[in-house]
């Protein structure tokens, strides 16, 4: 039985890569899901891959970066499913070279789109997860917590974005909200990126040997959506890098220094522009990185029993009851109530009289 029958979620970075592939995997698991992205074709593709499992899909388009865009496009697909339960935070943006080739305008654009503009998704999302007690889940990076040479415009965003989802976090388990919020850390990605990144040197980054199935991270969105984690750190290597950045620095540093020189040996020439200021618009969800593959410890990691599945739907199900806010006995046994009804039937502010209902944190 698909895990997440019913559930309403909106995904952004939809269009291709590792939101492409969350498309599939949420809608296989029941979703009803509205696509955030700038490419109306590749979304559209995505639509019509979600539609193919049965359920529901919207397409709404906007760039994240623009943050008057964002409000309208998050109101839309709320109002369009019905609600929110489940916030899927992908989108980002790269420009590849050493921080002294990278211009100002670039640096700025890859952290507006890779965190200012996910913040803005999230302040425009959170009104309709506090209704549902809903769950964000973040496509993070393992270099959201170590440092990641020739990238660091995208490293500086990830940082920062894990420091604000990880403050939000706790923020909201001080309020008592039921909204969770989970971060997947993977390694390098086998996406269509290693090929059409935005280049300040003319060359392409030297594509890594191996790399991470798209579909290995949207798996392990899904279950963090299931069953929240507040991080979780995909696959054996990015694991052990982790490790030795926090417990030996000066190895660590050798190694990145490694991969310094490793991503600037590309030679194949970038495209003029990239995808920093266009959508590729492809649809396209993996690169021809080497060797893509699954995370081998990830799915122990992330095992979901049925019986967490169950709670998590009955927990959420029962926020729409108007009326005082469950505890969480009473709301891991609660019926399952309609979810559309109850979404347009209850429709509340997100303001310090809503807070005072709120379910405690599970």
């Amino acid at each position: 039985m698909p895990r997440l029958q019913g559930q309403r979620v909106l995904i952004t970075g939809a269009s291709r890569g590792v939101g492409l592939a969350a498309t599939r995997r949420f809608a296989r698991e029941g979703a009803d899901v509205a696509l955030l992205a700038r490419g109306r074709e590749g979304l559209e593709r995505a639509a019509e891959i979600a539609r193919a499992e049965g359920v529901e899909a919207h397409v709404v388009v906007a760039d994240i970066a623009d943050t008057a865009q964002v409000q309208v496009a998050v109101a839309e697909a709320v109002e369009r499913l019905g609600g929110l339960d489940v916030l899927v935070l992908n989108a980002a943006a790269v420009v590849f070279g050493p921080f002294t080739d990278v211009s100002a305008e670039d640096f700025e654009r890859t952290v507006r789109v890779s965190y200012l503009g996910v913040v803005d998704v999230v302040r425009a999302a959170l009104p309709a997860l506090e209704d549902s007690a809903g769950s964000i889940v973040a496509t993070g990076s393992l270099m959201a917590r170590i440092p990641l040479p020739m990238f660091s415009s995208y490293a500086s965003a990830k940082h920062a974005l894990r420091g604000f989802l990880g403050s939000l976090r706790i923020e909201l388990r001080a309020q008592r909200s039921g909204i969770s919020v989970s971060m997947v850390h993977p390694g390098a990605i086998a996406t269509p990126l290693w090929g059409q990144t935005t280049s300040a040197t003319g060359q392409l980054p030297r594509r890594p040997p191996e790399g991470y199935s798209p579909d290995a991270v949207a798996r392990a969105l899904v279950s963090c959506a299931i069953r929240p984690r507040a991080e979780v750190v995909l696959g054996g290597e990015a694991k052990a890098l982790d490790l030795l950045f926090g417990l030996a620095r000066p190895g660590a540093d050798l190694v990145l220094r490694a991969m310094f020189h490793y991503f600037g040996s590309g030679s194949l020439p970038a495209p003029e522009a990239g995808t920093l200021l266009r959508s590729p618009d492809d649809g396209r969800e993996s690169s021809r990185v080497p060797i893509p593959r699954p995370s081998l410890l990830g799915p122990l990691r992330l095992f979901t029993p049925s019986w967490a599945a169950r709670s998590r739907l009955a927990q959420t199900s029962s926020k729409s009851v108007t009326g005082p806010s469950p505890t969480r006995d009473t709301a891991m046994s609660a019926p399952k109530t309609p979810r559309r009804a109850s979404a347009r039937s209850q429709k509340r502010s997100y303001n310090g009289s809503a807070r005072s209902d709120r379910a405690a944190v599970t």
